[in-house]
């Protein structure tokens, strides 16, 4: 009986351990993701207002529609440059949380459910890490459409 208690809380530690390693995955992507919404936010409202001060100063049209045309240009390349950067992001966490979930499996242990089917209780990890595949492909197809 000892041996089972053991082998059981053995694997219970590996499945908590297993939790808090996807968790640190998906906090340290949301940091990631969060710094470059930030630092995107920044440089969009500092470029707004350089291109305000140039729109104010521009003596012609020509001098307007090019200042409008080199902010629409850079801002393209930001665009393409924030989304690849979000993607990374997520794919990041998405190749951690798959390692973890893959040695989660080795140590699961079925656990009873509400609906008397067994779980490891990693299939709610399997289904967010799912779901962030999705958003991450979505990403991914964005970008190659700007």
């Amino acid at each position: 009986m000892a041996g089972e208690t053991d082998q059981f809380f053995e694997a219970w530690k590996k499945q908590v351990d297993t939790s808090l390693r996807v968790m640190d995955a998906v906090v340290e992507s949301a940091a990631k993701m969060r710094a470059t919404q930030l630092s995107a936010a920044n440089d969009t409202h500092e470029r707004m207002q350089a291109l305000e001060k140039a729109l104010a100063e521009a003596k012609s049209a020509q001098e307007m529609w090019g200042a409008q045309w080199n902010w629409a240009l850079a801002t393209c390349e930001r665009s393409a440059a924030y989304w690849r950067a979000l993607f990374e992001a997520m794919t990041e966490a998405n190749s951690i949380m798959g390692r973890c979930l893959q040695d989660g499996m080795q140590g699961a242990v079925p656990a009873p459910s509400a609906d008397g089917i067994p779980s490891t209780g990693l299939a709610a990890m399997d289904n967010a890490y799912r779901e962030m595949l999705k958003t991450s492909q979505k990403f991914l197809q964005f970008g190659r459409l700007t």
